[in-house]
C-alpha cells in the first residue's frame, strides 16, 4: 500500500503549479468574458451572469477547499500516533502534506481569481468555519475523518473535473486564462482523487461497521453544511450582483446534477463508488454532451 502512495506523489513537486507561475491578467478583456459565458450559457453575450455564477462557485470552492486543508492537518497530527501498518514510516503523511498544502493554495488561486474577474473583495459573511471544523475534531479514528473528508471532496473534485474537460474541448489551446486556471489546478486534482481512489479501495473497507456508520455521519454532516455554505453563497452573489445567474444557466444545471449524482454515489449505500465506475447512463449523457468526455477520471 505505501509503495501506491509513493507513486501518486512521486511526481508531486513537478506536476504542480504554484498560482505565482500563472500568466495573472490585469484585467478581463471582453473575449475572455465572451468565453466564460460560453462556459456557462453556451453561447456569448451574457458576460454579468457569466461572472456572478463564476464568482460565486470559485469563491465557495476556496472556502472548501481551505476546509480540506485545515481537516487535513488535524488528521496529520493525529496520524503521527498511530500504530497501524498504513501509518509506519512516511508516507501517508507525505501524501496529507502534499494534498493539504495544494488545496490550500488552490483557495487563495481561486480568491484571487475572484477578485480579478468581479473587481471587488466577494466575501460571504459567515463561512460556516468553525461549524465546519468542527465536525472533525472529536475523539474518532483519524482514518474515519480522512474517509468522510475524502469522500465528500470527492463529490466536487469530479464535478470541477468535468469542467476542465469542458474548457479543454472549448479551448484545446489554452488560450483563455480561465482554461489556464482549471488546468493548474487539474494538475494537483488528478492526484487527490487518486488518493480519493487509494481510500476507497483499502482504507474505507478495512472499517469496522460502527467506524463506517459514524464515517457516514460526518459525512453527512459535512454535506449538510457545504449545501448550507451553498445557499449563503448564492444569497450573496444574487444580492451582490443584481442578477439571478441560474437563468438559462446550463453550466449551473449540469453542476446540480453531477453534484447529486455523484453525491449518491458516495452517500447511499454501504461500498462507496467511484464515479466512472458507478455513473447512470443517463448521467453520462450529461458527461459527453456538456463535458464532451466518456469517462472523467479514467
Amino acid at each position: 500500500m505505501r509503495s501506491e502512495l509513493h507513486d501518486i506523489n512521486r511526481q508531486a513537486h513537478l506536476r504542480t503549479m504554484h498560482p505565482n507561475g500563472l500568466g495573472w491578467p490585469e484585467r478581463m478583456h471582453p473575449e475572455e468574458l465572451d468565453f466564460i459565458s460560453r462556459v456557462a450559457f453556451g453561447a456569448p453575450g451574457r458576460r454579468s451572469g457569466a461572472v456572478a455564477y463564476l464568482v460565486k462557485e470559485l469563491a465557495q470552492l476556496a472556502e472548501i477547499e481551505r476546509h480540506v486543508s485545515a481537516v487535513m492537518t488535524y488528521v496529520m497530527a493525529e496520524i503521527q500516533a498511530d500504530a497501524t501498518p498504513l501509518g509506519d514510516g512516511f508516507e501517508l503523511n507525505h501524501a496529507l502534506s502534499c494534498f493539504a498544502a495544494e488545496e490550500l493554495q488552490h483557495a487563495g488561486m481561486f480568491y484571487r481569481y475572484v477578485r480579478l474577474l468581479s473587481g471587488r473583495d466577494f466575501k460571504c459573511p459567515d463561512n460556516l468555519f468553525a461549524q465546519r471544523v468542527a465536525l472533525y475534531q472529536g475523539g474518532d479514528s483519524p482514518y474515519v475523518k480522512l474517509s468522510a473528508l475524502c469522500c465528500s471532496a470527492y463529490v466536487g473534485e469530479s464535478v470541477i473535473t468535468v469542467f476542465e474537460h469542458r474548457l479543454r474541448a472549448l479551448d484545446p489551446g489554452k488560450r483563455f486564462f480561465f482554461t489556464q486556471l482549471l488546468h493548474a489546478h487539474g494538475l494537483d486534482e488528478a492526484r487527490h482523487v487518486q488518493f480519493d481512489h487509494f481510500l476507497f479501495d483499502h482504507v474505507v473497507p478495512a472499517l469496522s461497521r460502527q467506524e463506517r456508520r459514524r464515517m457516514r455521519q460526518i459525512l453527512e454532516g459535512t454535506e449538510m453544511l457545504n449545501t448550507e455554505l451553498a445557499r449563503r453563497f448564492e444569497e450573496h452573489a444574487k444580492a451582490t450582483f443584481d442578477i439571478d445567474y441560474t437563468e438559462q444557466n446550463v453550466a449551473h444545471e449540469t453542476q446540480l446534477k453531477l453534484a447529486r449524482a455523484f453525491r449518491g454515489l458516495v452517500l447511499d449505500e454501504e461500498i462507496v463508488r467511484k464515479v466512472d465506475d458507478g455513473m447512470s447512463d443517463a448521467d453520462r449523457r450529461v458527461i459527453r454532451e456538456f463535458g464532451h468526455t466518456e469517462a472523467i477520471h479514467g
